[in-house]
């Protein structure tokens, strides 16, 4: 016959990493609010319009302008992307912990 856990000196057994399951969690959370602060600030910042497009619209400042926004999205779903597989990892060990 088996002792209960709570015998003297015997602890349940503990699942192993979930403390790195948690903390892929939370980095991946935080580099997703990062990104979405991130596209906050580009959206209600609109010196770029003004600094391409200048006075009058030219093909120039247009070609500028979607060259500029192509660049500040592209980094934003990265970061995004990046943080929402690390998020799926962590998900991943932390469910598959508990089998």
């Amino acid at each position: 016959m088996q002792p209960p856990y709570n015998y003297p000196y015997q602890q349940p057994p503990r699942h192993r990493g979930s403390g790195l399951a948690l903390a892929l969690i939370a980095i991946g959370l935080t580099l997703m609010i990062i990104a979405v602060v991130l596209a906050y600030m580009e959206y209600i910042n609109a010196a770029p319009l003004a600094r391409y497009l200048g006075s009058g619209p030219s093909i120039n400042g247009v070609l500028n302008l979607i060259g500029y926004v192509t660049y500040k999205s592209v980094f934003i779903v990265i970061i995004a992307w990046v943080g929402s597989m690390i998020m799926a990892r962590g998900v991943q060990t932390y469910v598959g912990q508990s089998r």
